[in-house]
Formats: structure tokens, sequence, C-alpha cells
């Protein structure tokens, strides 16, 4: 088990701060280089209006909205100008793609609150978001490391993952969403009064990006195993709390159907792959050098974390997102600016297992009441 107490705190913090700092002048360089047209520019054939998704910004008239449309960005512009969904339809694809394109509803929400309900400001709003969001991971890898008796200065080693930069380019719920599951984490390794905010945290992450829902359901499902000796009721007992955290995104899912006509299963081609790793092999043809260097600090890493670590929840985790990865289609591995963004919380799991190598992470014994049987607190201690 890992030294709890190992690190000082008196000026943790401040260390933590110094830290978050860093990734938020690396992340304010991005945008920087991008608004002066040096590198990461977009493909020169969208300069002018930029890949139109959306109505929000066509044409755009200002700097910042030509930087929203040339991603995903306008997307999320859209929910936050219009976060009760009146007009589903000024998103370009029919309902289906409507729904898809609403489902991860968190940040535009925020970008509705983070502009006043200005829609002139949710553009800016959204970029402030991205800079916060970067500094956000980095603070939360620090305070991750100095829980499991580290230096907080390990967590700038989070800056290697490429998911978290390019998030900045390209404006989503990555970087936010990543930092909530480590705020989870602390959480549920914080005492058994934090850990009802480990629930809030891994739901409202799983309303930034659904995916984001494997770190407690995998979490929810070795509590139920660990309980089984006690029986279904106790397996049950065990896993409830944390697999409630996908209660909130299945209910906006209903919702959803409601207000646009269609369960969110896109209408474009190429995301997802019935062939395990079959969009990886159709993309990588294209690739270039930043697409093997992206790969190769996602994978080889997750991969040798895979043997390395003992733990199992950790063990487990890893496996699902590079189950997950398997399942990418063609669309999104044929870039790295495609795959490492979505795997950011792979890059955060295998972090851990840096921090950690073959000790065990703090984990809590799973969520039982006082009455439980014998047997149940002898599974819980496993």
């Amino acid at each position: 088990m890992v030294d709890r107490h190992t690190v000082p705190q008196a000026d943790t913090g401040r260390r933590i701060a110094a830290a978050s700092m860093v990734a938020l002048v690396l992340a304010s360089l991005v945008l920087t280089q991008w608004f002066n047209r040096g590198f990461l520019l977009p493909d020169p054939t969208t300069w002018d209006k930029g890949r139109l998704l959306t109505a929000s910004y066509d044409p755009p008239t200002r700097p910042v909205e030509l930087f929203m449309n040339q991603g995903d960005g306008q997307i999320y512009a859209h929910g936050a100008q219009d976060p009760f969904v009146r007009h589903p339809e000024r998103i370009r694809g029919g309902p289906s793609e409507q729904a898809y394109r609403l489902m991860r509803p968190m940040l535009g929400w925020t970008g509705w609150v983070a502009s006043l309900g200005r829609p002139r400001l949710v553009a800016p709003a959204l970029l402030w978001l991205m800079l916060v969001g970067a500094a956000a991971v980095t603070a939360v890898a620090c305070a991750l490391a100095g829980r499991l008796g580290r230096e907080p200065e390990w967590g700038l080693v989070i800056l290697l993952a490429p998911g978290l930069l390019v998030n900045v380019r390209l404006v989503g719920p990555e970087t936010i969403g990543t930092a909530l599951l480590g705020l989870g984490l602390l959480a549920l390794w914080g005492g058994r009064d934090q850990r009802r905010w480990a629930i809030v945290c891994f739901a409202l992450a799983g309303l930034f990006r659904e995916s984001f829902l494997a770190v407690p359901l995998v979490i929810a499902l070795v509590d139920a195993w660990e309980s089984r000796p006690g029986g279904v009721r106790s397996s049950l007992r065990a896993a409830a709390p944390l697999a409630c955290t996908a209660v909130p995104f299945l209910t906006w899912v209903v919702a959803l159907r409601g207000l646009t006509g269609s369960w969110p299963l896109g209408s474009e081609d190429g995301r997802l792959s019935v062939v395990p790793f079959g969009g990886l092999v159709a993309g990588i043809g294209r690739w270039g050098v930043a697409e093997w260097a992206a790969s190769l600090l996602i994978l080889i890493p997750a991969v040798a974390a895979l043997v390395v670590v003992s733990d199992r929840r950790l063990r487990l985790l890893i496996g699902a997102h590079l189950a997950y990865a398997a399942t990418f289609g063609e669309v999104v591995w044929q870039t790295w600016v495609g795959f490492s963004r979505v795997l950011l919380p792979l890059s955060l799991v295998t972090y851990l297992v840096v921090l950690v190598g073959r000790e065990r992470l703090p984990w809590p014994a799973p969520w039982r009441r006082p009455t439980d049987s014998a047997g149940e607190a002898q599974a819980a201690a496993v």
C-alpha cells in the first residue's frame, strides 16, 4: 500500500500552483501560435470559414470564431448558445448526427455559464476554459503525486501526454473531464467522508464525455467481485454507488431522444470499427512523424504499465481503455490529434503506474452497511 504521509503538506499547494502555471503558459503558447499563424495551423483549404459543422459561426466574423470552426469547438459553442436544445437543426447532418453531437453537454453548459449567457462571449469563454482545463489536469496530477507519496512536481509528467495540449487547440471536453476523473480518484482515496464527492466528480466527467464513465464502472465491477462472498446483495450494494454515476448521462441520452427525435448514433462513417484495431490498421498508412510519436507516447507506456502493474483496479482500467481504443475507426486513428485527445484518460491512468510501480493504490473498501455480515467485511478487505 502506498504511504499516504511521505510528502510534507506545508508548501504542497504552492508547488502545485507553480506546476499548473507551467501548463497554463504552454497552453497559452499553443493558442498564441495559432492566432499568429504559427505551428499547428488549420488545413489551408478551410482557412476562410473552417470545417463548418454548425450554423453557429457561418460565416465566422472574428478570428476566434474561425478558430472554433477548425474543429469540434463549434459544436460546443452551439451547446453554449443553445443549452436547452431549442434549435438542434443548427447542427448539420440530420437528427441522428445532432443527437450524437449533443450527447456530451457539459462543456457547452459550462461555456454558457462562463459566457453569462451572451452568445458573443461564448467563443472567448471556451478558449479560457481550455486554458483552465490544461492547468487543472496538471494540478490534479500533482495532487495525485503528493497523495501517493511522491513530490508534487511529478505531476508535470502529464504534460508529455499528447492529448493534453492538442485538446486546447481543438477545443474539446477531454481536459476538464480528465481533471474531474483525477479529482474523483483523490476523493475516493480521501476517506469515507469524501467518497460521495467521488460520485459527483465521476458523474460530471461522464457528462463531459461518455467514455470517461469507464473509470467508475470498472472500479464498481471490481468492488462487486470482491464483495461476492457476501452474496448477490452484497455485490450489488458494493457496486451501486459508483455504477450510479452513469445515470445522469443515460438520462440525458433519453432526453435527447425526445428533443431531437433520434438516438445519438451519428451519421458519419468510420468513427467505430467492429474489428479490434481495424481502424488503426486502416489509418496507419497515412501516419507521419507526429502520429508515430503520439502513439509511442500513449500506447507503449500503457502496454508496459499493463505488464508491470500489480494493482487489480489499475490493471483493469488500463485494459478497459486499450479495449476502447480497439474500437476506434479510421477517422479517429488517421491523425494524432484525433486519437491522442480521446485517450487522455489512458495517459492519466498510465501516469499513476509511473507513480506507484508495483505498489497497491489506497483503494477504499467497497461501500457496505455497518450491519454487513462478517463475510462481506472479509471480502472488502481482500
